[in-house]
């Protein structure tokens, strides 16, 4: 593959500067196909990889993922389950990106926005009624509406 000038590099007081969308292509690649990679396990071991036009060209990656909007989004995947592809990626926020993880199945947040409280008070009432339904016995109450929303929002999730 030939070398090409993407100006995306830059020499800055004798140190290489990469654009952050440099460097987010550079760790994905990294992540999928480097065996020796910190993450490679989470990515590349478990089957994730980077569609050959993004692999291969950084300015086709580019292209087809434009800058990133704003200094805090990061390249997300729709489906954390499949690779890198211009169908599944785009750049999201940390708070986005937490909410697509793989093992975020009870969705808290959706929860707290039906109860319209914090993410921990959702999580705290949702500690309880477990507890409850599991015939524990606990000494905090959740407000009843509060109780049949969150077993709505239980049954939703199962």
């Amino acid at each position: 593959m030939p070398l090409k000038s993407h100006g995306e590099v830059q020499h800055i007081d004798g140190k290489r500067v990469a654009s952050p969308e440099y460097r987010s292509w550079q760790m994905m690649k990294n992540r999928c196909h480097n065996p020796k990679a910190r993450d490679y396990a989470y990515y590349g071991g478990r089957g994730i990889t980077v569609c050959r036009k993004w692999r291969e060209d950084f300015v086709a990656f580019l292209a087809d993922i434009g800058r990133r909007p704003a200094p805090d989004y990061t390249l997300e995947r729709r489906n954390t389950n499949k690779g890198y592809s211009p169908s599944n990626c785009y750049w999201a926020t940390r708070e986005t990106q937490s909410r697509n993880r793989r093992y975020a199945t009870t969705r808290q947040w959706e929860l707290a926005d039906k109860l319209g409280v914090s993410v921990a008070t959702a999580r705290h009432y949702l500690w309880i009624v477990r507890r409850e339904l599991r015939g524990e016995p606990t000494r905090y109450t959740v407000p009843p509406e509060a109780v049949r929303i969150i077993k709505k929002h239980m049954k939703e999730k199962l």
